[in-house]
């Protein structure tokens, strides 16, 4: 598959109208081929859920290599490479089972690894009708509770490591997940923690089980212990699943110190 740019690709077309005849194969609608399942079911899926393909292209692919020049000039820039994809559960539940598994295997394949044994793939899926559905194996974990989203995660994965916190002058930093926490403290009074079972929260409401808060919030079970947790003179008051995923609220979103 070839990535072009918008003007590129409206060039191609021009040539492409006016140069050559088009024909169109007779097996581009037949779903007994991959490529048409993954363009006719998964492709809009993706887009619904505004898939930027050209940007994912880019990601697993260095510019330098090619010797192409975007702007002017080559960016040195700091990519990460994947390790953690989550799929939301109304993409889930919206495709056949022939597409849930092209949906997986796709992005097994962005993470460097092999399809799912369709063995592996049906258990799965079963247990997903259920309360929750995991599989693991050699290279990675699948998860995914039974409204929440599914899980691809990278067994090598930063999520696995634990957090870490720092003073940058008077504020408290946390890394975790190549993610980072910045807040101003310059009584040092908060300090990074993590979750135990039975610990609670502080809510306007009252007190909460973090141990719900994670479920609520769909996190596997198997990362929890390592979703990092603000203190404040010893007391856990903010969950930060903002280092989890970037677009994620820390819980509770305000921070109440009415103690």
């Amino acid at each position: 598959m070839v990535f072009l740019e918008d003007s590129e690709l409206r060039e191609l077309y021009q040539f492409v109208e006016t140069e050559m005849r088009i024909f169109e194969d007779e097996s581009n609608a037949d779903p007994i081929y991959k490529r048409n399942r993954i363009r006719l079911e998964l492709l809009p899926i993706l887009e619904k859920e505004k898939w930027n393909f050209f940007k994912t292209y880019w990601n697993f692919h260095d510019k330098s290599q090619l010797n192409l020049q975007f702007d002017g000039h080559n960016k040195n820039t700091t990519r990460h490479p994947p390790h953690l994809f989550r799929i939301p559960h109304e993409t889930w539940v919206s495709l056949g089972l022939p597409a849930k598994k092209d949906l997986i295997d796709f992005h097994l394949k962005l993470l460097g690894m092999y399809p799912l044994y369709k063995s592996g793939f049906e258990n799965f899926h079963l247990q997903s009708e259920g309360e929750r559905a995991f599989l693991e194996n050699k290279n990675c974990y699948l998860y995914k509770s039974k409204f929440g989203d599914l899980f691809i995660i990278d067994k090598k994965s930063p999520a696995f490591k634990k957090a870490i916190s720092y003073r940058d002058g008077n504020h408290l930093v946390i890394e975790w997940n190549q993610n980072r926490f910045k807040l101003s403290d310059p009584d040092e009074k908060y300090h990074l923690g993590s979750w135990h079972h039975g610990q609670k929260i502080q809510i306007r409401s009252g007190n909460k089980e973090i141990s719900e808060c994670m479920r609520e919030n769909g996190i596997p079970f198997f990362l929890r212990t390592f979703i990092p947790i603000l203190y404040f003179e010893n007391e856990p008051i903010q969950i930060l699943f903002s280092l989890f995923f970037k677009n994620e609220k820390n819980y509770p979103k305000r921070i109440y110190l009415e103690r």
